[in-house]
C-alpha cells in the first residue's frame, strides 16, 4: 500500500458506490488517491487495521496525514485530492452544521445501501 497517498477502502461491487467511485477515479488524473476495492483486496484491509464488516457498513480513507478517516469525513479527505470536488471539500468544512446533517444522510444511506441494491446485511464484528 502506497503511504503517499490517500487510500480510498470502497466496495467495488456496488452498483450505487461505483456510480461516485468511478466518476471520481476519472478526475483523479493526478492519481493522488489510491483506490482499493475491499471485495478483492482483504489484505489492504488486514494492513490498514480494520475488518470487511466494517468496510462494507461505512467508507473508510486514510488520509494525507495517514490517519483514518470515515464517512462524510472520509469523502472530504478524498474531494480534497480532486478537482471541483475540493471546492465542495472547503464549502463543507466552513458551513456550521452541515458535516453533521451530511453524516446522518450518510449514515442512513449506509444502512440501507445494501438492502437497496439486493444484499443481504452483514454481521456487524463489534470492532467499530
Amino acid at each position: 500500500m502506497n503511504t503517499s497517498k490517500v487510500t480510498c477502502f470502497h466496495d467495488g461491487e456496488c452498483p450505487i458506490c461505483n456510480l461516485e467511485i468511478n466518476g471520481m477515479k476519472k478526475l483523479d488524473t493526478a492519481g493522488n488517491i489510491q483506490w482499493v476495492d475491499i471485495t478483492k483486496d482483504h489484505d489492504a484491509l488486514a494492513a490498514a487495521g480494520f475488518t470487511y464488516q466494517q468496510a462494507m457498513a461505512r467508507i473508510h480513507v486514510i488520509d494525507t496525514q495517514q490517519h483514518m478517516q470515515t464517512g462524510v469525513r472520509g469523502f472530504l479527505a478524498v474531494w480534497k485530492q480532486l478537482p471541483y470536488y475540493r471546492r465542495l471539500a472547503a464549502i463543507v468544512e466552513r458551513v456550521p452544521l452541515l458535516i453533521p446533517v451530511m453524516e446522518w444522510g450518510y449514515r442512513l444511506f449506509a444502512y440501507y445501501r445494501l438492502p437497496l441494491t439486493g444484499k443481504k446485511r452483514l454481521p456487524t464484528d463489534n470492532q467499530g
